[in-house]
């Protein structure tokens, strides 16, 4: 039992067919000259530099965020430190600082 609706399929019907329709070939690709051939090379050794200074940017940002929250922890007691606080936040800052003398040496 087919049950009727409102909606028409889009694209092919039972009664459609293909008129005209041939295969065209692909174009060729243009081929490649010498010129072609050493800018796509200085292309790649450029982005391969670029790449290679931004993973040690991004290295040196780690540091930068280690030493930004050690800061932020100072900024944060300093109104009115306790002992405990100042004692906290001072092994906090040792132990950024060996972890980024560890790093160092490691590399």
């Amino acid at each position: 039992m087919r049950t009727s609706t409102r909606l028409q399929a889009i694209g092919e019907s039972e009664d459609a067919t293909l008129i005209g329709q041939e295969e065209t070939p692909l174009p060729q690709p243009p081929r490649s000259t010498a010129a072609q051939d050493a800018l796509t090379g200085l292309l790649f050794t450029s982005l391969k530099a670029l790449s290679q200074r931004t993973i040690v940017a991004l290295a040196a940002l780690v540091d930068l965020a280690l030493i930004g929250s050690a800061f932020a922890l100072w900024l944060l007691i300093i109104a009115n430190p306790t002992p405990l606080q100042l004692i906290g936040v001072g092994g906090y800052a040792a132990f950024v600082l060996i972890a980024i003398y560890m790093r160092r040496k490691a590399s």
